[in-house]
């Protein structure tokens, strides 16, 4: 009796100690539940330097005391439930258990916002708090309830946002506890701008390919903000069996009450700073330089009916720079500020530093960068009118988005002003100036950056979009604004010990022509290395000792077998293998242009044509208008093969080829009266059965001689004008250049691709002459420089 006893008391303990087993997990998955929204509360509490502050406030007022409310709902009416209760604290929470819970998400129009149908009853019950902390407290101490894991468990939670919580400040904390590399913490807007919510997401990869889940089981931090107020829901327990899918439909149902949850933003920190701030002065080292933002509106954002926190951006009004210009040298204090057009109220920016020094330095969790050294003071309040009326851009996406400011120029020893003038710089990105020596005289020189504006995001400064420079002129003692070729002239002049006039000549005489027109060809070279053109025109050659019609033919044709073209005087021997040296030959022009030995295939349209576009020159597509730009590469060349219109070889004929030139010599005395000077003609015949025609000329246009050249080739369904541009050099380069892309054009039949060439605007002076298929280029430039003036 005593064994069997024995027996069954050892029986029971273990029975007793599987019974614990089996309830631990249910009570840890409740511990850590809670545990977790302890530090959630405590993130979202009063920033630590204030908490005792708070603390001895909250003591000295009358705490209150609210009985718990017990209540039942079906699982259908919860997320509207949940959105019309009114609680007796703005710090409220609510736990919530659901049985047998079903989640089905329904069918509805692409349009209209999701609809769900759930299953099961959902039991309540409500809590309420005189603060933060005390619902911390207390729901600490409800770890020691155990929970079924059969059924679901929400926590559900509201709390109003102090003066003193931002939400830069709340996602960094957040970020620090709870971000890991499979849940990151990332923050969002929706519903317009109007609410934004932190979230954290889990990451899964199926099928090699990584997914981004919202509102999984795993989804700690769940918190939505409006208007000031949050709201939060955590799942507590995770169930062993369900899916993430039917879980989120929780989510999404409680929180569609409080706005639209669909087309929401990414916010990255400075769509989070300005959510709450109004300015923000920055201090930074190496060189010496502050920045002074406020907190502008881009009307882009309205234009999409968006008048919530997207709207906002960070807007520089001021900025100062001590800088050195010389190494260990003299001292200038360069100061930056945003200019009012004519007619527009003057703002007095030094107004907001000294009012806003006075406010207390806020965390330093909002700066910009954790690595540099910034102070961040906090804003003056200013009422909504004031808002809306200053500081409005309209910010167009993909482009650097300047402004002018007002730039001063101080010698920091002796006070004196130097320069006074206006720059653009971005006015969303603020350290965009660097102070290089460009161009290696020893003096600091300016660096513009152009930062690209990208909706929802910071300005970035890209590669595509140059830079603007500014070079210290020592005699004048100014910043003198210089184009990159000029920088680049500045540097060459420097080195080689000339001015910058000098070196300038020395490039143009020097400069690289590597499409001049060969008469014969190299002894190594190959024919396919060449383009062939036959000119109208006769060439006379001396044959020398030793000559035979087949070497000379070799010579200038390349081959030997055009040896019969090769005309010989009538009083010649008629002996064709007898030459006499000093007798003169006649054959047609022919010349040769070396093609591009580095090209990478030049513009193309797949089955219609191609054309080569040699690197070194500033190419442009040929649409109706050509303008000469003078602050860009000398060598500015615009193409476009289009549909032909008037079939191969149109001026094939010298009758037809005659009656063009008296139009182009009467455009050019009509259009252009006493500017225009050597012109001339080119007509010549290539091995592909097209014409290759062009004219070139030099344009004075009061303040400087310039080169304008036009050369076009007809193929049966395409045709290509090659229109070449710039200020008078010594040299040929642009003629050359303009020719070489002319005659490279090849037409392969097709109609160009991607719409190019289709609803063109009417080339230039189409209708001053009788070829408006082509560019009239006595009518470009009469209307960009003026011929009558």
């Amino acid at each position: 009796m005593v064994k069997d006893l024995s027996q069954n008391t050892e029986r029971n303990k273990k029975t007793d100690s599987g019974k614990r087993r089996r309830r631990n997990p249910k009570r840890g998955n409740r511990i850590i539940g809670i545990a977790i929204f302890g530090l959630l509360l405590a993130a979202c509490g009063t920033p630590s330097g204030r908490a005792e502050e708070m603390q001895s406030a909250e003591i000295k007022e009358e705490l209150k005391e609210w009985p718990e409310e017990h209540d039942s709902c079906e699982m259908q009416e919860l997320s509207g439930y949940l959105y019309e209760h009114t609680s007796v604290s703005p710090y409220a929470s609510a736990e919530i258990t659901i049985k047998d819970y079903e989640g089905e998400r329904l069918e509805t129009e692409w349009d209209a916002p999701p609809a769900f149908r759930f299953a099961g009853e959902a039991d309540v019950t409500w809590r309420f708090y005189n603060s933060l902390a005390e619902m911390e407290t207390a729901l600490n101490e409800s770890v020691t309830q155990e929970i079924d894991v059969n059924s679901l468990h929400f926590l559900y939670y509201t709390f109003p946002m102090t003066e003193n919580d931002y939400a830069l400040d709340l996602y960094y904390i957040l970020k620090r506890k709870f971000d890991t590399k499979e849940h990151p913490l990332t923050a969002w807007s929706t519903d317009n701008g109007k609410m934004f919510y932190y979230i954290q997401e889990t990451l899964k990869e199926e099928d090699g390919y990584e997914f981004s889940c919202l509102n999984s089981r795993n989804s700690r931090v769940n918190l939505y903000v409006k208007d000031r107020t949050a709201y939060g829901l955590t799942l507590l327990n995770a169930p062993l069996e369900g899916d993430d899918e039917t879980l989120e439909y929780v989510f999404h149902d409680v929180f569609r009450h409080y706005g639209i949850l669909q087309g929401g933003w990414g916010l990255d920190e400075e769509n989070l700073y300005w959510i709450d701030h109004d300015v923000r002065l920055t201090e930074l080292e190496n060189p010496k330089r502050s920045f002074l933002e406020v907190r502008g509106i881009d009307e882009n954002w309205e234009a999409a009916g968006d008048e919530g926190i997207m709207r906002y951006f960070g807007l520089l009004v001021e900025a100062d720079y001590e800088l050195p210009l010389t190494e260990n040298g003299r001292m200038l204090s360069l100061h930056f500020s945003l200019a009012k057009d004519d007619g527009e109220e003057e703002v007095s920016f030094s107004d907001y530093i000294y009012d806003f020094r006075k406010d207390s330095i806020i965390s330093a969790a909002s700066s910009l960068t954790e690595s540099e050294d910034e102070t961040l003071v906090d804003e003056k309040e200013t009422s909504a009118e004031e808002e809306n009326t200053l500081f409005r851009y309209y910010l167009l996406n993909g482009y650097c988005m300047d402004e002018p400011y007002d730039m001063t120029v101080t010698d920091m020893e002796t006070g004196k002003v130097l320069q006074e003038r206006r720059v653009s710089l971005s006015i969303e990105l603020p350290d965009t100036i660097t102070y290089p020596d460009l161009n290696g005289d020893g003096y600091a020189d300016m660096r513009v950056g152009a930062p690209v504006h990208v909706s929802g995001a910071k300005a970035v400064e890209e590669g595509y979009t140059p830079p603007s420079y500014l070079l210290w002129d020592p005699q004048a003692e100014q910043f003198v604004r210089k184009t990159e070729k000029e920088v680049e002239n500045s540097r060459q002049a420097v080195a080689n010990g000339l001015t910058e006039e000098e070196q300038e000549e020395k490039t143009k005489r020097e400069r690289r022509d590597s499409f001049a027109l060969v008469h014969e060809l190299p002894e190594w070279a190959e024919l396919e290395d060449y383009i062939k053109l036959t000119g109208d025109k006769v060439l006379e050659y001396e044959v020398q000792e030793g000559d035979s019609l087949w070497r000379i033919s070799e010579r200038f044709y390349g081959t030997g077998y055009k040896w019969p073209t090769i005309v010989r005087a009538g009083d010649a021997p008629g002996d064709p293998d007898y030459l006499l040296a000093g007798e003169t030959v006649f054959m047609p022009e022919i010349f040769y242009i070396r093609k591009d030995p580095s090209s990478r295939g030049g513009l193309r349209s797949e089955g219609s044509f191609q054309i080569e576009q040699p690197y070194g020159f500033a190419h442009y597509f040929l649409d109706g208008d050509v303008s000469y730009v003078s602050w860009e590469e000398e060598n500015q060349i615009y193409s476009l093969p289009v549909t032909n219109p008037v079939g191969e070889n149109p001026f094939h004929e010298p009758e037809d080829w005659e009656a063009f030139q008296a139009e182009v010599i009467r455009c050019s005395e009509e259009l252009c009266p006493g500017r225009v000077s050597n012109l001339t003609f080119e007509k010549s015949y290539m091995e592909d059965g097209c014409d290759l025609y062009g004219y070139f000329f030099e344009y004075d246009t009061g303040e400087e001689i310039l080169e304008y050249v036009d050369f076009f080739k007809f193929g049966k369904a395409n045709m290509a004008e090659v229109i070449g541009v710039r200020e008078q050099e010594p040299n040929t380069v642009l003629v050359n250049t303009v020719r070489y892309m002319a005659a490279s054009f090849t037409d392969y039949g097709g109609k160009p691709g991607m719409g190019w060439g289709d609803g063109a605007a009417p080339n230039v002076g189409a209708d001053k002459w009788k070829y408006p298929y082509l560019h009239n280029l006595f009518e470009a430039a009469g209307e960009q420089f003026g011929a009558d003036n």
